[in-house]
């Protein structure tokens, strides 16, 4: 490795000490943070882009590099960028350079290293920071000083550094929305915890809290996309719920946990009960006296697992990156129907293994795929020997998960829990657990999943809601399938047909006395026509699942010559639906990209979109079983069985037949566990003829519009409309040129009926801009695309109404 010389460390103390007036009188020239786009213009006004563009792809290489754990060529890359900034006199791209050298030295465990580039970037700060445009670099570079002392546990040392940083945030002239005083205090927080001082963490980390829920306030007030608002709670959130138990302050802890969950989707689920007269709801999280009515209500136990991570020197914990940390314990709260609420914890000790490599060797144990990035289509076919190895990995788990709380579960095995996981538990097959004896959870308990407590009251609400509505029932199996591009230097290939979801479908309709749509007549667009008007919806067919964002967990339905017969999450959340009851039998349905939202995917679309519960599966589910497992389901629901029951009662027939888990402990309940009469009484369909030239989407009732969205896009993301009270606006990159990003909108719009102002269409080499006319709402569609300034190869598009 070739590395210019660096001089020796420099001490934090030596470095103020040396420059007080520095130090203490900071020059404020902008304000300037991490949430303006007013400061990122200012960052890069004193470059041209012939200048800037350069450096930043240096930057962005050097970084693949360093994700690659291509440390070498990293260092080298990022040298080569400090070299050019210096030659530009560009002050912040200097210290840019240094600061991604010293994580490059930290991801590879070179500690002393990296301490050296960030206190040389504190010492450039202060003899230069008139010359920078972002004064929070300083505080920041403390934080990261900080960070290593703590990873050496020399707690001392980092609080320190970290009350250094608070003072000098008090000299700057910061904006309300800048984070760098709430990042300080919640570092403050966990070091004084693990330093042992509770009372001084306590303090530190509510400040933190408190901080950064008024700049999301602050961001919502200001119309900043809200998707993102409470990820910066997450990782304090959870700091703060070991310093509550610590001080035996169980059910302080628990509102935290609680208020740690599924907020954005709490929210949206909230809006929409309220736009429903009768049925207020509020996206304030529950405090103890109302979650223990949630309990009481919903008459059953519920389980609240909290993951806790270990402290790491390399970056924040987002929920979404929860793979980088490693799970050292569990924080489990118990809460009976009776008001009781008990308190465990689970230190997890197995070796090197860690909590999230046990769930996937677990999984694996059974045959299920893991953990991971992918898009899957294929149920698989039946394996019915158990593993030999299986019981073990089950056993593990159940001893980490279930074992400290054995003693406060129901003893009757029709009294339901619901298990609110966190993070990687969602892809837990709960009923596959077995105890010492070799005994499955399912045998000993009726049970179900939520993202969350709230939800188990909002999803009550909902069925409240459709109390009187939609009565029959729509069943879809084995569509004409779609083709999906596999790899994307081939052309597409059509997705396997299922003769045995086909056969599971017609199956369940005679049990209904109706008839199912099968092959050409599942189109897309005649599924979505009435969807609106089932009480119960059955959906057999392929699952794609997204694990990147989850907004394109998709269901294959029959193409036609309108749409590619993909029916999505986003395209799913967008609707209104009156269903009691969504059944997915596909593949992976109940996956999607784990965030501190829970799962984003397609059970969260259904919820979402108004159905109080859903089934999904976990894994690719084999056919023969599963469709022995959903005869058994539906016979049970005419017979009077509450969700909960019917679906255990299946999974106890099938495992007679077919006894590895893999074939019956895939699919799991979410939601509203009771069934109303109308649900136990459904009969027939919802007036579906068999015509394949159905085409029309004009009974499909939606929220919002559903813009769309060409293949293969990447880093998609939705914000509420700033412009448009109820629609949303969506973002994302694409790997087509303008020109093509163009013929797409134009043929899309033009599809649907709008009229293009071709006096506003642009097209240049590095941008392009489409405006539309005759949206339903009478509002403008701009389509704005522009090129990725780091020369990656794609481009930065957004859609909206204005």
């Amino acid at each position: 490795m070739k590395v210019s010389t660096i001089g020796n460390a420099l001490l934090l103390t030596a470095i103020l000490s040396a420059s007080p007036a520095i130090a203490l009188n900071p020059v404020p020239i902008n304000k300037c943070n991490s949430y303006s786009s007013a400061c990122r213009n200012t960052l890069i006004s004193r470059l041209s882009s012939e200048q800037l563009n350069p450096f930043l792809r240096l930057i962005q290489s050097g970084t693949d590099d360093r994700e690659a754990k291509n440390y070498d060529r990293a260092i080298q890359t990022f040298q080569a960028a400090l070299q050019l900034a210096q030659q530009l006199n560009y002050a912040d791209g200097q210290w840019s350079a240094r600061y991604n050298m010293a994580q490059t030295y930290l991801e590879s465990d070179n500690f002393p290293k990296a301490l050296e580039l960030h206190q040389q970037n504190l010492a450039f700060f202060l003899q230069r920071q008139e010359d920078f445009d972002d004064k929070t670099k300083a505080p920041y570079t403390l934080i990261y000083i900080s960070d290593i002392y703590t990873a050496q546990k020399n707690y001392a040392k980092a609080i320190e550094a970290l009350n250094q940083a608070l003072a000098f945030i008090e000299k700057l002239d910061l904006l309300s929305s800048s984070d760098s005083k709430a990042r300080v205090l919640q570092h403050l927080g966990m070091n004084y915890f693990l330093a042992g001082n509770i009372p001084a963490a306590d303090t530190n980390l509510a400040a933190s809290l408190a901080a950064y829920q008024n700049i999301r306030k602050q961001r919502v007030g200001e119309q900043l996309p809200q998707q993102v608002d409470y990820t910066y709670e997450i990782e304090v959130n959870r700091w703060r719920q070991q310093v509550l138990v610590a001080q035996n302050r169980f059910n302080e802890a628990l509102e935290l946990a609680e208020q740690n969950r599924a907020r954005v989707f709490v929210g949206l689920l909230a809006s929409r009960l309220n736009s429903s007269s009768g049925f207020p709801a509020t996206d304030e999280a529950p405090n103890i006296q109302q979650i223990k009515q949630i309990a009481k209500a919903e008459n059953a136990t519920l389980v609240t697992y909290s993951v806790i991570y270990d402290f790491s020197p390399q970056g924040a914990f987002w929920a979404e990156n929860y793979q980088k940390f490693r799970a050292t314990k569990l924080l489990i709260w118990v809460i009976k129907p009776t008001g009781e609420v008990a308190f465990r914890r689970s230190n997890i000790v197995s070796g090197n293994a860690s909590l999230q490599e046990i769930v996937r060797q677990a999984r694996a144990s059974i045959g299920a795929r893991g953990i991971g990035i992918s898009v899957t289509a294929a149920r698989v076919v039946n394996n019915n020997r158990p593993n030999t190895g299986q019981t073990a990995e089950l056993k593990q788990l159940y001893q980490l998960l279930i074992q400290p709380i054995a003693n406060l579960l129901p003893t009757n095995q029709n009294d339901r829990i619901i298990f609110i996981p966190q993070d990687f538990l969602f892809l837990v097959p709960f009923p596959a657990l077995q105890d010492s004896a070799g005994k499955y959870l399912i045998e000993k308990h009726t049970m179900l999943t939520s993202p969350s407590i709230q939800v188990l009251q909002l999803t009550r609400s909902q069925q409240q809601r459709i109390q009187q509505e939609a009565k029959g029932i729509l069943i879809v199996g084995n569509p004409t399938m779609p083709s999906i591009r596999v790899n994307p230097n081939q052309p597409p290939q059509q997705l396997p047909s299922l003769p045995g979801a086909e056969k599971e479908a017609i199956a369940i309709a005679k049990m209904f006395a109706t008839q199912p749509l099968l092959g050409a007549n599942a189109t897309k667009a005649t599924v979505l026509e009435y969807l609106s008007k089932a009480r119960i919806v059955h959906l057999a067919t392929h699952g794609l699942l997204d694990d990147i964002g989850g907004f394109f967990s998709s269901l294959a339905l029959a193409p036609t010559d309108r749409d590619n017969g993909f029916l999505t999450a986003r395209e799913i959340i967008s609707l209104k639906l009156s269903a009691e009851l969504v059944v997915l039998s596909a593949c992976d349905t109940g996956r999607g990209q784990i965030s501190g939202d829970g799962v984003v995917g397609l059970s969260r679309s259904l919820i979402g979109a108004g159905v109080p519960s859903v089934i999904v599966s976990l894994w690719s589910v084999p056919d023969a079983p599963t469709a022995s497992l959903m005869t058994a389901f539906y016979q049970n629901i005419k017979s009077g069985s509450d969700k909960a029951q019917a679906l255990r009662n299946a999974m106890l027939k099938t495992m007679k037949e077919y006894p590895n888990p893999i074939n019956w402990a895939a699919f799991t309940l979410i939601g509203a566990a009771n069934s109303s009469g109308t649900l136990q009484a459904v009969t027939g369909g919802v007036a579906v003829a068999n015509n394949s030239n159905t085409n029309s989407t004009q009974a499909v009732v939606r929220y919002y519009t559903v813009f769309p969205v060409p293949d293969n896009v990447t880093d998609y993301r939705e914000s509420p409309s700033l412009r448009v009270p109820g629609e949303v606006d969506i973002f994302f990159h694409s790997t087509l040129s303008f020109e093509q990003l163009i013929d797409f909108y134009r043929q899309a719009y033009r599809q649907r009926g709008l009229t293009e102002n071709s006096g506003n269409t642009r097209l240049t080499k590095d941008s392009a801009q489409l405006v539309f006319f005759g949206s339903p709402n009478g509002k403008r569609i701009i389509i704005q695309a522009s090129e990725d300034y780091l020369g990656r190869g794609f481009r930065s598009v957004s859609v909206r109404f204005e």
